[in-house]
Parts: C-alpha cells; structure tokens; sequence
C-alpha cells in the first residue's frame, strides 16, 4: 500500500516502526520530540507467543504405539497420565503442571515449520490495487462501544466496584433524595390551597360590611327578586353536639362550628350518610364539619365519637331553643348546618349572642319568642304578644307593669305594650314577644348581612350600585386565609429551597469528586479515539445507576414518611404527598445529576487528550 499510498502507522513497538517506517516521529506528552529517517532495512524478528512452529522444537519423538508424537522445547521428563478411553481423551499432570486443551477454539496455533524473520524484499511481491478498492466504496460510520441497554448495566457495575470508601459517600446521595422530597413536598403545600383551609362559611354567600342596618333597607334587600334568602349577621354559628353515650358522660357536650344554610340548598344525592330531613327539627350537617371538628381536641372525639356515621341520629341542643336531631351528613365541601328557614331567626338569636347588641336589656336575652316557650309557662291573665310590639311579662311584674300599658322596655325604639302574664315553674323573668320583634332586634344590632342570590355576579353587581361594601365571602375567606399565611408560607418556602439548594450542591460536590478521580481513564479513552458523546453516555449511566440505587429509595422512603405526617393535625398544611409531587421529585434528581454530573465531563472533552492525561486530581 504504501508504495502508491501514505500510510501512518502509530505503534509503542519500536521493532515495528523500525522495520515498515521510511520516517520516524517520536511524540512525547502530546509534544514532537524527534523526527528523522529512517535506513533500517533488516529483517523484523516479531514472534507471536501464541504460535508454536513445531520443527524449532529442540525434542521431538514418536510414540508409534499410541500413534503420538511428542514435541519439547527442552530436554524436561514427561510425567503424566494419559488414558485413552472411546472418543476421549483425559489427561493428568503429576508434577501439578498446567494442561492446555488445543482445539478449533484455541488461542493457540501449531505450526509444523520453522520460524521466519519477516523480510522486505518479502513483503513486496504481494500486490495492491488501491483503486480496485474503490470501485465499491463502503461509507464508513462510527459504531459506538455503547447501546442503551448497556450503558446502563455497565453503570451499575462499575457502582457496584466502588471501593468501601466510595460506597460510604453514597449516602450522601441517598439523603440528598430524602431533602429534596422533602422541599418539594413543603413547597407544594405551601402554594397548594384547598377550600377546606380556609371556607368558614357557606360558598353562595355574600357578606355585606355595615356598621348598622337600617330595618326599611334590610326589608328592601330581602324583597329583591335575585334574592333566595338573607340572614341578619355572618351566618356562623356555634352549637353543642351532645356526647351522652355512657353514664359517665350524661352531661358531656361538644361544640360544633358551622355556617347555617338552608335545607333548599342539598339535595337527597348530596348526602353521604343518613337521609334528608322529614320536619322542621331535623338537620343536616356537612362532613366539613365533622373534620373540623375531628382537628381539634374536642370531648367528642375523646368519647370516641369521631366517624361520620358516629354523628347520625345525635342531638343539637341550642339555648333558649328547641333541639334538633341530625338526620345526615352531606358532602358539598361547605362548613355548613343545613336546616329549615323558619328556624333561622331564632337559633341565629339564641346562638350568636346579643352581648355584642350593646344595650343593656340585651345581655342576658331577656327578649324571646313565646312560640319557644308554650310549654314551659302558662298565661295567666290576657293574651299571647301575636301582634308586633306586643309584650307578655312575669305575674310578678303586674303591678309596675299595667296590662294594656306601655312600659320602658324597647325594641326598634318603640316602647312595648304588656297583653299578658305568664308564669312559669323555672321563674324564667323573660319578656316575651313575637317573632318577627326577635328577628326586628337581631336585625338593628347585627353589623353584617349574609346574602344567598340567585346569581352571584348580578347581585354583586346589583348591591354595589346601592353603594354597599358587599364581597363574596368565599373570596374573602381565602384572601384573609392567604394575608394571614403570607409570612409563613414565605419562610417555609425559603427554608425549603436553602435546604433544596444545600441537597443539590451536596450532589455537585460528590458527582465532581467521584469524576476527578477518572480524570485519566478518560484522558486515555480520548486518545484511543473513543468519541465525546461515548463518554457522555459512559457516565450517564453511571449517574443513572447512583441515583437509581440511592437517591431514588431516598425519595420513595421520604414520600412515605411525610404522607405520613401530613395526615397528622399539626402538619396538615406542612406537607403534600401524592403521585405528581414524587413524580416531579424523581425527574428532578434525576435531571439535576445528570446536569451536574456531566457538566465537569463537558468542560474536561474541552481539551486534548494530553491535557487531559496531563491533568491532576488537584487542578
């Protein structure tokens, strides 16, 4: 070839570049150190340890019995066993010598002639036609060492020929996983909101901010025909869930927030448990209600009362008021107390509390509605208050108290006129009225109103052109619930991403560690030519293999820890596992270390080989 054609030959073995070479150029570290010609036309002594030439044997003989012939390099005693048994042959050495079987399949290669010194003058009678070759030329491609299902393997067999030491820094790797599920999880709760976090009253509502309510306004807004119902007040309310179950407990009650609605709101297909209502002393209550309830440490829960069915058929005892049964438990994600619209008024009076009216007859709910009261007093003289500022006093107070006359006493700044005189075993000292005087009196010392349209957006609307400060409670709850979260949710944030920052340099620091200590290895497999992207590929599976092994059971054990935590009361709103949060948590170790990983094998392919062989673990 090379009489027509430049051929290079690069060779450690000098005898070889002695005998083909015209011109020699020996290179040193990446550096031309000599350059000359070369006149060396001897002959090439080149032997192959693996070809045996049978008639340069020193000892060779026959044993013509057995049809066998026997070759030795040196004059040595043959002492062994050999058994010639049908097809097969077994050998033993009784002096421990090593016994090499030569077949087809053999390295070993015997040749019965003598060994000859290559020659030039040899070389040059075979013939080459170079363009013969290239009639039909083959187009060359480079064949990678590596395939996908290799790479992959060959990581995680070099992982696991780590030395002791190497093995110990995986650990690292492992804790890494668990911190960034960790943050992940902390951040994911903190920007995740659920209705549940914050709704303290029913989704359909309307709150509308006044210091006073005017009655001729409240009756306006009432008659409004985008209008279901209103409610004098913020519809919250607080009740006792009685807990009698034992003897022990026979006095024991639980109180139960919630925000009265109406039974027109939920549907029999809304229930979860129990049915719908069948009279006015019937309720539902939301499951909302029940977990709210199940947060806190509450006698309820202590007597064991705490699923769901547990609160059917139990009673509601209001003060003042009659007591309500809960017939079932619905699911509309709202904090509400479903009951009929009739007993708004009064459970709202008898449970909101007129201490908050400011006026002095009103502290101690001396006004109720006589309907509650039929059966606990017996009218004595005249007649039951049936019409408005009608009012029916203890027989006691007959003397200062005329019947027919007016009195002191006011509501709506109009004084009452006595009718009637009760009495009544339990001495109750209560002026008694109709109800449309305790819905006047709820009314004229409520600072909100609660609003249930027809259409949100028309009634905000509507209510905003009267120049009211009306907003949709929902809405509100959730921007008082984020205002109040804001600082809160910017530490946990911050501290979740100083820790995921502290996870993610630990793993640079041990991905550049491990790949200084290869700086070398691929020095050497750049100069054999190996390409860029084989070793990119090299050492993605090996970060593949370390993250699999490690970083990955770190995610998964930490996933389950903190699903664990998270369904505790406190860390509730701490911690958010589920499939999308593992999932980003395992794409994003697994992105970062590869990022990280290659990033040092990036900048070190930058180089030549000699520099890269030339590099220490220190620089």
């Amino acid at each position: 070839i090379s009489e027509e054609r430049l051929v290079i030959l690069v060779t450690h073995e000098v005898n070889l570049a002695k005998f083909y070479a015209s011109r020699i150029i020996e290179i040193e570290d990446g550096r031309v150190i000599n350059d000359y010609k070369n006149e060396h036309n001897n002959n090439l002594d080149y032997t192959i340890d693996n070809n045996i030439y049978l008639k340069d044997m020193e000892n060779a003989s026959t044993v013509k019995k057995l049809g066998m012939d026997v070759y030795r390099d040196k004059e040595v005693p043959i002492n062994v066993e050999i058994v010639l048994k049908g097809n097969n042959i077994f050998i033993k050495s009784l002096d421990n010598r090593k016994i090499e079987i030569v077949d087809d399949n053999s390295s070993i290669e015997f040749i019965n002639d003598h060994y000859k010194q290559m020659n030039k003058k040899d070389l040059l009678k075979y013939e080459f036609d170079f363009n013969e070759k290239l009639k039909n030329p083959k187009k060359l491609r480079y064949s990678s060492i590596f395939n996908p299902i290799t790479f992959i393997s060959n990581g995680f067999k070099k992982v696991f020929d780590y030395s002791l030491l190497k093995k110990l820094l995986l650990i690292g790797f492992f804790l890494s996983g668990f911190f960034i599920m960790m943050s992940t999880s902390r951040i994911a709760a903190n920007l995740t909101i659920h209705d549940q976090d914050f709704i303290d009253t029913n989704k359909n509502y309307l709150i509308i901010n006044t210091k006073k309510i005017n009655l001729e306004d409240y009756y306006k807004y009432e008659s409004l025909e985008n209008i279901f119902y209103i409610l004098p007040g913020d519809s919250k309310i607080d009740v006792s869930l009685k807990v009698n179950d034992y003897y022990q407990t026979a006095n024991s009650e639980a109180n139960i927030s919630g925000s009265l609605s109406s039974i027109s709101m939920i549907e029999k297909e809304d229930l979860l448990l129990g049915r719908m209502p069948e009279n006015n002393q019937e309720i539902v209550i939301d499951k909302m209600v029940v977990d709210n309830l199940k947060k806190s440490r509450n006698e309820a829960k202590m007597m064991g009362v705490y699923d769901y069915k547990d609160f059917l058929n139990r009673m509601i005892k209001i003060e003042n008021n009659e007591e309500f049964k809960i017939v079932g438990i619905s699911d509309k994600i709202s904090p509400s107390i479903y009951m009929y619209d009739e007993k708004f008024i009064n459970t709202l009076y008898n449970l909101q509390g007129d201490s908050r009216f400011g006026n002095e007859d009103s502290s101690n709910n001396i006004y109720q509605d006589y309907h509650l009261f039929l059966n606990r007093i017996q009218l004595k003289e005249g007649r039951l208050p049936e019409n408005d500022y009608e009012v029916i006093v203890d027989i006691d107070n007959k003397e200062s108290m005329p019947l027919n006359k007016e009195i002191s006493k006011k509501i709506n700044d109009k004084k009452l006129v006595v009718v009637g005189y009760y009495e009544s075993e339990e001495d109750l000292k209560q002026y008694f009225v109709n109800s449309n005087m305790i819905k006047m009196l709820l009314i004229k010392n409520s600072k909100d109103i609660t609003i249930y349209p027809k259409d949100k957006d028309v009634a905000l609307k509507e209510f905003r052109e009267m120049g009211l400060n009306i907003q949709d409670s929902y809405q509100l709850s959730k921007k008082n619930y984020l205002k109040a979260r804001e600082e809160a949710t910017k530490v946990a944030i911050n501290s979740s991403l100083v820790v995921l920052a502290i996870s993610l340099i630990e793993i640079v620091l041990m991905l550049r560690s491990s790949f200084l200590s290869r700086i070398k290895e691929v020095g050497i497999y750049r100069a054999i030519g190996l390409k860029k992207k084989d070793i990119y590929v090299m050492f993605s599976g090996e970060i593949i293999a370390i993250t699999t092994l490690t970083s990955l059971p770190g995610i998964l054990i930490s996933a389950y820890i903190f699903n664990e935590i998270s369904h505790m009361t406190f860390f509730s709103n701490e911690f958010l596992v589920n499939q999308n949060i593992v999932l980003v948590s395992i794409v994003l170790i697994y992105l970062f270390n590869l990022i990280c990983g290659l990033l040092p094998v990036i900048f070190t392919l930058r180089k030549r080989p000699a520099q890269i062989l030339a590099r220490t673990d220190a620089e």
